[in-house]
């Protein structure tokens, strides 16, 4: 998925994979929480795998002082109990 022509090309990308099959798209979303568009951040914190490593990659989005205010209450919203 890294391989989109433009960046912002990704978060669309990854909506069409998902409707086509959402099936094994496991570390994409697990991907999509390092990329440096807002719209995928946000599909990797809706969407990633339960795991301790993706939990502590969202923790580390809700924590950041320099991440939008969007993205960090997405990442809050899906570590609450």
């Amino acid at each position: 998925m890294s391989h989109t022509p433009h960046s912002y090309e990704r978060a669309d990308y990854l909506e069409a994979l998902a409707a086509i099959d959402p099936s094994g798209l496991d570390d994409v979303y697990t991907g999509a929480l390092g990329y440096c568009e807002e719209r995928a951040r946000l599909l990797g914190i809706a969407s990633a795998p339960h795991h301790l490593q993706t939990l502590r990659r969202i923790r580390g989005l809700r924590d950041d002082p320099m991440e939008t205010p969007e993205v960090r209450a997405a990442a809050g919203a899906r570590l609450a109990p």
